[in-house]
């Protein structure tokens, strides 16, 4: 009869140094690996995209705030050494971005968003800033409509589909 040391002696299986080698291994292998796999630009465009937006609302809210103090409706009024115009009590959508302490061109190349502002010095202007990279550029966007009414807040959206 065999004795339980020669049974423990056929038994085969591998080392727990063997094991923890192969687990080091793989660990480096997803580390490199899921970067290629795993592509978080999108989200970030649309966490910049979101970030303007509240950037936005801010400014609105701290510029009607000062303009209520001045008992200003539609007029201009210096902000931070800046000439800001106000409709409605608000700021016009040619004036937002003047708050904004974003770099922004209107053409392509040289600032962090493009913006484009329709009928600015309206009180239905509206700005849109664009992220530059966005893979649909109309679908990546923070917006501020100017307000139509007295102390009614703009509109300002976000569409972060196409980041």
């Amino acid at each position: 009869m065999k004795s339980s040391i020669n049974v423990k002696a056929n038994q085969q299986g591998f080392t727990l140094i063997e094991l923890v080698v192969v687990i080091v291994i793989l660990g480096i292998l997803a580390v490199t690996a899921a970067p290629k796999f795993i592509d978080l630009t999108s989200d970030a465009k649309a966490s910049t995209i979101e970030a303007v937006k509240g950037s936005l609302n801010s400014a609105a809210d701290m510029a009607h705030a000062k303009a209520l103090v001045a008992g200003i409706v539609s007029d201009d009024l210096s902000i931070a050494g800046k000439n800001i115009t106000f409709i409605n009590s608000y700021p016009t959508a040619g004036s937002i971005n003047d708050l904004m302490d974003i770099n922004s061109s209107v053409s392509t190349g040289d600032g962090e968003f493009y913006i484009d502002t329709t009928d600015g010095s309206l009180a239905t202007g509206v700005t849109t800033y664009t992220h530059p990279t966005a893979v649909t550029a109309t679908d990546c966007v923070a917006t501020y409509t100017a307000t139509g009414d007295v102390n009614v807040k703009p509109v300002i959206a976000s569409v972060t589909t196409g980041c």
